[in-house]
């Protein structure tokens, strides 16, 4: 056991503003909530639980705050004292800001405590815990009464719930009156003193409870703190702490004394002020009686299992108080305040049924029975040692004496004597007695039995003086508590009660309809179950004192009896139980317990030998105990009695005995139910049996006895063996068939209650339990169907019979029937163990409306239930509703394939498309039915009439939310890439579609919407209850339940991409109750967060600007919600509430929520009326600031939390510069994270366990944010602030990310090959990848990461295969997720590195070992792209990344350092990587696959262009140009042209535009000519020219046939261009006839018919003027005279085109640099054509005049001023230039002067220059 800490109690911290203190209501909430806590959360718990303090408030909870002494004074000066406080712990003392809701300074809260102290009389440190959890609590009221925003709704969640029912009563009328306002503050501790108080109460109850329950359950994780405490009250005294309790008790309940006297001074003192007197007073009485309440239940956890005898202090102290209170009844009471207030009314109701249950557990039956029973076997004993006393025979103790101070009360005759006189008083006179009337008495007969057994018993000296001790002891005693004798006294004590005991129980078990909100009930209770236990053993064992009567049957039976909706939380329930001695406790299941006590066993026995003459007796107890399905099954198949009433005038019988015994013997056989006529195919029964038949008969012999022989017909009991299920089978078959049978077996209430008892025994079944948890290889049929179905028609069973019935029943659904519910409570029990029956009969049932036919469901309710207020009947058929869609999900790999592993699953359904009877297209139709159904009552039940139970407006709201959401979840969470039909999951797309069209419509009507709505407005406005939680707790479920549906519609409409919703809309106009919803209550705050951050997110996707945060929440509401959200989870940190907060502040920032960013980000409150916007002078922390302190403890804090604030801090610096301010001003911040991850050394080992593997796979995500956060931070900072300081200390902690970040490692290619493999040859027609996760969902890591876990237990759970043994598939895929969660964590570092790593780039000139690790990184990221060998089609896009990360470092080393010689590395390992797969990368060429080799060429062509600079290369290098020119350029460009033509949609152009960029990088090089030859030998045998002729003749058909772009033909051009620059390569292209092969192309043919011009037509004019011109002016150079023919035929060819080029420049009305060039290139080609000797025969071919260009160029160069207005840009570069260069030099102009300056001189008469 832990050591209990002395101080730790969370007060010093919160005085210091470090921590908020925990409330005991808050506390309560944690222990008491369904969510799982994190180990954070429960270690802060168990912390504070475990101080000194705790245990001492726990201990003495009946008076928690006690009055003030001298001891707590000087504890509340040493916890006060100035010394113990620093600047820094005062608001704002650190500098930053002060931590919004952070409490005042000391000395006023000191004051306010004192204060407090006085005038509740508590003592000081008491006191100042509830002035710091007032000041604590103002935020959330604050924002509980805080006005929305215009744009939101009128104030959809107004809430009285910011003021208590104090303050709500004194608030203040005038703002500025002090007094009043003092009175809010004064009234506000109240409330928060009167919370305390009973919550300590509640935690201690809740602790109690937790060692009730098995310490091996998971659940249970409270079991340890719980023994804990426990344990410390043995220590100090449970007795003592159990007489305390009373004495609480007993004080509230006479603490106003007769004339108010003892009431509080604070309330007497205001009490005196009529204006307040009523509503303080009630307040007052409403707390007395909850304390009382709560008290006594306390009392009942620590009585349900004692840790110590219960002795005679205790029982004298507890049942003289309620002889003196009455039992807690009104007329007990000094001062009834408010005798009339239902509410105080129910509270009497309320005590008053718990006394009775508190005094029942008190007495200790089960105990007290074991004890005497042990004294009194020791007299038999002849073992024994006692000894006679030494004077004689002992006397009997005097009436003051006990045997033992500590010993069991039963011992004592001062407590048998209490107990006996407080019965007598009240035994007939207070119904609340009753039970302990009945127990009392019970235990006194016993007594007197064993008194009377043992009195004339002597075998000894010593045994008869041992004897004479006990023995003496009661038979003194037990005369003198009664007048007369002790038989006649316990006689007429159970007769004045025997009225009332069972009518008792029946209302605690079973309320009636009209009394249930007045009435105490265990539905109701916490502990009910246990409650039922304790009445349960009272009843078995008092059973005996009464007639058989309906009273003692209908309470045998609801004591014991489990409805078919509580199974399962029954079982829960025995589960969770601890396992004890069971003989002498209430623990345990109390059905088992009925099977072994004798006297149920003869109360079952006298109702069966009335059966079937009398049968509801017989089928409710047997009902009772159904869920011992095995036993009473086998119970039920052998009854030996058959009683009945004799025919009129029978006398076919013979006496056979005395004639009063009445034993009677039949003549001959008796038939009792006439036999069906026999079918075509059946034999005829032996003479005299019909039970293949249905008949039933006794046959002649059989034995009887008269029971009844007055009248003219007789009631006899015959000895007859039946089996009874059977016979329940043919009493519904006559019921069906209106055959005729015994009127009182065949009506419409003994149906009833053969169904529901088949319902249960079905239902408690192994076989349904097993189909329930989808045990694998369980698929039979309950036995108890099969017994039933005996004596039916061969084409019938039970089934089949019961839905007849049902449906038959169902058409006259305009009428009540009780029972539609139970028959749709076995259709249900049946769903999930007898699929293939259910759907069928739902095909054709007429409960739902198909094809025209049917819809009892919808016309039953309108008809029925909504006159009538209730609604068991929709409530049954929603559960039925959930349980199909839940088996509809199960069954979905049925439909999908029909696999050996799916055909046994479904081998006991009838045949049918899939085992499930119908196919799946009929089981949509019947799930979008229901659906239809449920949504048209969904957007009407809150306008219902409950007059039932208003906890049924809660149900259906929860219900049909939570199937809605399932809906949903399976149809688009999962399989996001296979069509609806082959989705998993596919049965459920019909429904999901429905209810997108109805709650994601674009429409504005609000019906379907408003129940959300609604519900997050009873959320804001839930109750403070700390009474009636289990209503409470259906409260809050509808509130969660709707949220979560919200917030799955929210994301779906997201994930489809359909137009913005009216719901999203109404949601942003509800925004403000969502955020009070925070505040409401704590189960609240995760799941509305959740639901913000999607609706923020959604918004952010609209193409139009989203709806303001902001401006609908409001400033007020904002500001307080802003200070909520800044005090976390504190103090218990949960990471789940947490992690939340900072994914919501998260989602803010980065969706266009400019003001709310702001909010979050700056920590400035906003103004409120007409300053709203402005900040305050006044400036708390911000969410970052409070980020970065708690990142300064990253290496202890929790994983999942770190990565939320991460990445919060990563995406707020990536979205808002703002961040960086205060990035800055937390100098350790970015240390800390450079050191958090300087020392990672992550390792993946085989032997890693799930969480260990989870954890790594966190860690490296960590690491992910940190680098994209530090490369936010540099990149952030002006080049000419780097920091070289920061940067020094930043590089040596890098070494994980140079080492690791780059490397994809600890992949099992295997199993997932593997898994996936054998997976889809296990379940044909089910692929692994059809459980994979969509976007819809949230990311996690770990065991359920990507395939979900959840679905595969549900669809493959049937087959042992998959979770049957420890290595089955499910394991594997848990392995798979997990691999799987590694890889992508590494991705995302990878990623985040290049970011980083490409801002230190910026640094490379500095530092010669940055870029040499740069360099490394670029080198590992290719070899392990070479290396890993990774599967490609999982990889593809890890490889593309990892090469475009190489890449982008490779350009930005060579943007800093271009002369940089480590790039012949590179390239070497560039060129080796695309070696490495040579194939792969031709078959990429040739399908426009190049996402990853595209990377690698252009890291080529720049490491080409960083080598043409250098003088010499080796010959190796010059060999890797060879090589690359063949492989790249030769064999690469043709394949490109192939991939143009096969695949045009997907084939890049930019890929040719990098094929010939990497040519003409290698023609650059220096000094290595040689491969100039080579060149010219790869594109001869690859015909690579032949190829880009070719490429140039389809580039118009590739374009497209609308006359698209035709790129293909300039590229093919250019390279061609490239080519002819090298002169050998040029001769091979004169070969080739290139000019003639080009002019004879429909391009060209264009370029002479349209005369383009740069504006008029671009591509085809840099077709001419960028590739033709140059590519003829090449040829021409490299060639000389001998290719002047061709030159001045490709002339005369395009002299059109020159000639309106040429023509152009007569009067130009805008120049442009293309024009310029191509004016150059023609005035080249004719100066070279002129200067080899050609002029003479050009001016007889070519009939161009270059004059008019000549004049026109002259005359613009003369007016320069005229050109420059000319001027225009026709590329973005052109645009740059112009912007950016001035009119003298660098400029557009300046370019355009000189670029005319140059045609100018080529068009001179001599053309000389």
């Amino acid at each position: 056991m832990a050591p209990i800490s002395t101080d730790n109690d969370f007060l010093d911290d919160a005085l210091k503003n470090k921590t908020i203190l925990p409330s005991w209501r808050s506390i309560f909430a944690r222990l008491t909530s369904p969510n799982t806590p994190s180990a954070t959360a429960v270690s802060r718990i168990t912390t504070f639980l475990s101080s000194e303090s705790s245990i001492r408030t726990l201990q003495d909870c009946d008076k928690p705050f006690p009055p003030p002494s001298e001891a707590s004074k000087q504890e509340f000066e040493k916890r006060t004292a100035p010394i113990n406080f620093t600047a820094a712990d005062q608001p704002g003392g650190d500098g930053q800001g002060a931590t919004p809701g952070s409490l005042p300074a000391i000395a006023e809260l000191k004051t306010a405590a004192l204060d407090l102290s006085k005038a509740l009389n508590i003592d000081e440190v008491s006191a100042l815990r509830i002035v710091v959890l007032e000041y604590q609590s103002r935020p959330a009221k604050d924002l509980l009464v805080a006005e929305a925003g215009a744009a939101g709704d009128a104030d959809l969640g107004a809430s009285s719930l910011g003021k208590s029912f104090l303050a709500s009563v004194l608030r203040p009328k005038k703002e500025d009156d002090q007094k009043q306002k003092d009175d809010k503050v004064f009234f506000d501790r109240v409330e928060m003193y009167m919370r305390e108080r009973r919550y300590v109460v509640k935690v201690t109850a809740a602790l109690l409870r937790a060692t009730l329950c098995n310490p091996d359950s998971k659940t249970n994780i409270w079991s340890d703190v719980g023994h804990q405490f426990v344990a410390e009250l043995i220590s100090k005294g449970w007795t003592d702490f159990a007489i305390n309790l009373v004495d609480g008790i007993r004080s509230r309940w006479y603490e106003a004394g007769i004339n108010q006297e003892g009431l509080p001074g604070w309330v007497k003192k205001r009490m005196e002020d009529p204006a307040v007197r009523d509503q303080l007073g009630y307040a007052w009485e409403k707390q007395t009686f909850l304390e009382i309440i709560h008290l006594q239940q306390l009392l009942f956890l620590l009585l349900y299992k004692p840790a110590e005898h219960v002795n005679a202090a205790l029982i004298i102290k507890w049942f003289g108080l309620m002889n003196e209170a009455k039992f807690f009844d009104r007329q007990g009471r000094l001062t009834v305040l408010f005798p009339d207030t239902f509410e105080i009314k129910s509270f009497y109701i309320y005590a008053a049924g718990l006394a009775s249950i508190v005094s029942l557990a008190m007495i200790q039956i089960p105990t007290a029975l074991t004890i005497l029973n042990e004294e009194f076997s020791k007299l038999l004993s002849p073992g024994s040692s006692a000894t006679p006393p030494a004077n004689g025979p002992a006397s009997p103790p005097s009436p003051a004496s006990t045997l033992s101070e500590r010993s069991f009360y039963i011992k004592d005759s001062n407590a048998i004597v209490a107990i006996t006189n407080c019965i007598q008083e009240k035994a007939g006179y207070l119904p609340s007695s009753s039970l302990a009337v009945a127990g009392w008495v019970l235990l006194l007969q016993h007594i007197q039995h064993l008194v009377k057994e043992h009195t004339h018993w002597d075998d000894g000296e010593g045994v008869a003086a041992r004897g004479s001790m006990i023995v003496e002891f009661y038979n003194n005693l037990l005369p003198e508590l009664f007048p007369t004798t002790v038989d006649v006294g316990l006689k007429h004590l159970l007769l004045r009660s025997s009225s009332q005991i069972h009518q008792l129980v029946i209302e605690v078990l079973e309320p009636s309809d009209s009394t249930s909100g007045t009435l105490f009930s265990l539905r109701g209770e916490e502990d009910g179950l246990r409650m039922k236990n304790v009445i349960a053993d009272l009843i078995r064992r008092t059973q005996k004192y009464f007639e058989f009567t309906e009273p003692l049957i209908n309470a045998t039976f609801l004591a014991h009896d489990v409805e078919y909706r509580d199974i399962t939380p029954f079982n829960k329930f025995l589960e969770q139980e601890r396992e004890v001695d069971t003989e002498d406790s209430w623990i345990g299941n109390p059905v088992e317990k009925f099977s072994l006590d004798d006297g149920t066993i003869r109360l079952l026995a006298r109702a069966k030998n009335r059966f079937p003459y009398e049968p509801l007796p017989f089928l409710r107890l047997i009902k009772g105990i159904a869920t011992q399905n095995a036993a009473v099954t086998q119970y039920l198949t052998g009854l030996d009695t058959y009683t009945h009433l004799l025919p009129h005038g029978f006398k076919d019988y013979d006496d056979c005995g005395p004639e009063e015994s009445g034993n009677i013997m039949l003549a001959s056989n008796l038939v009792l139910l006439p036999p069906r006529e026999s079918g075509m195919f059946e034999n005829d029964p032996p003479a005299g049996t019909f039970s293949s038949l249905g008949g039933i008969v006794i046959p002649r012999g059989t034995e009887g006895v008269q029971i009844s022989s007055g009248g003219t017909r007789q009631v006899v009991a015959w000895k007859y063996r039946y089996n009874a299920l059977a016979m329940f089978g043919r009493i519904l078959e006559c019921a069906v068939t209106s055959q005729t049978f015994s009127p009182e077996l065949v009506n419409i209430t003994v149906v009833t209650e053969i169904m529901s008892l088949l319902t249960v025994l079905v239902a408690s079944s192994e076989e349904s339990v097993a189909a329930l948890v989808r045990e694998p290889g369980h698929y039979e049929i309950p036995q108890v169907l099969g017994e039933a179905s005996d004596m039916l028609g061969r084409n019938r069973d039970v089934i089949s019979i019961a839905f007849d019935f049902l449906d038959t029943a169902l058409n006259r659904h305009t009428v009540e029937e009780p029972f539609f519910v139970v028959g749709l409570e076995f259709v249900n029990s049946l769903v999930h163990v007898a699929p293939g029956r259910v759907w069928p009969y739902l095909a054709r049932s007429v409960l739902l409306e198909r094809h025209g036919r049917g819809g009892a469901f919808a016309g039953y309710l309108c008809a029925v239930e909504v006159t009538q207020g209730s609604y068991d009947f929709t409530l049954t058929c929603l559960s039925l509703f959930e349980s199909l869609v839940e088996e509809a999900i199960r069954s979905s790999a049925v439909h999908k394939g029909r696999s050996k592993a799916l055909v046994v699953s479904s081998k006991v359904a009838p045949q049918g498309p899939g085992g499930m009877g119908v196919s799946d297209i009929v089981q949509r139709d019947i799930l979008l039915g229901f659906t239809r159904v449920a949504v048209d009552i969904f957007e009407s039940y809150r306008g219902f009439k409950y007059s039932k139970d208003i906890a049924q407006k809660l149900q259906i709201g929860t219900k049909i939310a939570k199937i809605f959401t399932t809906i949903l979840y399976y149809a688009y969470g999962v399989d996001e890439f296979s069509d609806a039909e082959n989705k998993i999951t596919s049965v459920l797309i019909p429904s999901a579609e429905y209810l997108v069209s109805v709650f994601l419509s674009a429409g504005a009507s609000d019906l379907p919407i408003e129940p959300i709505l609604g519900a997050i407005a009873d959320g804001v406005q839930t109750p403070e209850s700390s009474l009636y939680l289990q209503t409470l707790g259906l409260w809050v479920g509808q509130v969660i339940q709707m949220v979560k549906f919200a917030d799955v519609l929210v994301r779906i409409r997201l994930y489809l991409g359909h137009p913005p919703s009216h719901l999203e809309k109404r949601l942003y106009a509800a925004s403000a109750s969502m955020a009070k919803l925070y505040a409401a209550d704590e189960k609240y705050k995760g799941h509305v967060l959740e639901l913000l951050e999607s609706l923020v997110k959604s918004s952010g996707s609209f193409s139009e600007e989203p709806p303001s945060l902001l401006g609908h929440l409001g400033s007020d509401c904002a500001n307080h919600f802003v200070t909520l959200l800044s005090s976390l989870d504190r103090p218990y940190q949960d990471e789940r509430i947490e992690t939340r907060i900072w994914n919501f502040i998260s989602a803010v920032v980065s969706n266009k929520q400019q003001g709310m960013s702001i909010l979050l980000l700056r920590g400035e409150a906003l103004r409120q009326g007409n300053s709203a916007g402005k900040a305050k002078a006044a400036k708390n922390k911000s969410m970052l600031s409070i980020c970065f302190d708690a990142l300064e403890d990253i290496d202890h804090l929790p994983v999942e939390k770190t990565l939320a604030m991460l990445e919060m801090i990563s995406t707020a610096l990536n979205f808002w510069t703002l961040a960086m301010d205060d990035l800055a001003k937390h100098p350790k911040i970015l240390p800390g994270l450079m050191k958090h991850v300087e020392n990672y050394t992550i390792e993946f080992l085989p032997a890693d366990s799930k969480e260990l593997i989870t954890e790594k796979a966190c860690k490296i995500a960590v690491a992910a944010y940190i680098a994209r956060i530090l490369a936010l931070y540099i990149h952030s900072r002006k080049p000419s602030d780097k920091d070289e300081i920061f940067f020094k200390q930043l590089l040596p902690k890098l070494g994980f990310y140079f080492d690791k970040a780059v490397k994809i490692s600890g992949y099992r290619s295997s199993l997932h090959a593997l898994l996936q493999k054998n997976f889809e040859e296990k379940w044909s027609g089910v692929k692994l990848t059809q459980l994979k996760k969509t976007r819809l969902r949230r990311t996690i890591y770990g065991p359920d990461a990507v395939y979900d876990m959840v679905l595969g237990d549900k669809v493959l759970g049937f087959d042992p295969g998959w979770a049957g043994r420890p290595d089955g598939y499910r394991c594997e895929v848990e392995q798979a997720n997990l691999n799987l969660s590694l890889v992508q964590t590494q991705v995302d570092l990878l990623s985040s590195w290049e970011l980083l790593a490409v801002q230190l780039c910026d640094f490379v000139k500095n530092s010669n070992d940055l870029t040499e690790s740069l360099i490394k990184v670029v080198d590992t990221c290719l070899q392990e792209n070479v290396e890993t060998g990774l599967p490609a089609p999982i990889f593809a896009q890890i490889l593309s990344r990892r090469a475009e990360f190489a890449f982008v470092v490779v350009r930005k080393l060579h943007q800093a350092l271009p002369d940089l010689s480590l790039f012949n590395k590179v390239f070497t390992t560039a060129l080796k990587a695309i070696h490495s797969g040579s194939a792969e990368f031709r078959h990429a060429l040739t399908t426009a696959g190049m996402d990853y080799y595209r990377s690698l060429l252009r890291i080529i062509y720049i490491t080409l262009t960083a080598a043409a600079k250098q003088e010499k290369h080796t010959l190796e290098f010059g060999l890797q140009v060879i090589d690359l020119l063949d492989l790249v350029v030769a064999k690469g460009f043709k394949d490109l042209v192939q991939a143009a033509h096969q695949h045009p949609d997907t084939a890049n152009p930019q890929d040719i535009a990098l094929v010939t960029g990497i040519l003409q990088a290698t023609l650059r090089l220096k000094g290595i000519n040689e491969i100039h030859t080579g060149l010219a030998n790869h594109l001869h045998e690859n015909q690579t020219i032949r190829a880009a002729t070719t490429l140039f003749s389809w580039a118009e058909q590739l374009a497209g046939p609308d006359g698209g772009d035709p790129v293909y033909g300039e590229l093919s051009v250019l390279f061609l261009l490239e080519l002819s620059s090298v002169p050998i390569i040029a001769e091979q292209l004169a070969l080739e006839n290139i000019l003639e092969r080009l002019m004879s192309t429909t391009l060209a043919a264009r370029i002479i018919a349209e005369g383009v011009t740069p504006l008029s037509n671009p591509r085809l004019h840099a077709i001419w003027s960028r590739g033709l011109l140059p590519l003829a002016l090449n040829l021409l150079a490299n060639i000389g005279t001998r290719y002047g023919r061709e030159i001045i035929t490709f002339l005369k060819f395009f002299e059109p085109q020159i000639r309106t080029a040429l023509e152009g420049w007569r009067k130009p009305s805008v120049v442009v640099l293309p024009a310029i060039n191509e004016a150059i290139g023609i005035g080249m080609i004719l100066a070279i054509v002129q200067r080899m000797g050609g002029k003479q025969e050009l001016a007889s071919s070519v009939n161009i005049d270059i004059s008019v260009t000549a004049q026109g160029v002259d005359y613009l160069l003369d007016h320069r001023n005229y050109l420059k207005s000319l001027v225009a840009a026709t590329s973005l570069e052109e645009e740059e230039m112009m912007r950016c260069g001035s009119e003298e030099e660098g400029g557009l102009v300046e370019k355009v002067v000189n670029g005319l300056l140059t045609v100018q001189g080529l068009l001179q008469e001599d053309g000389e220059e």
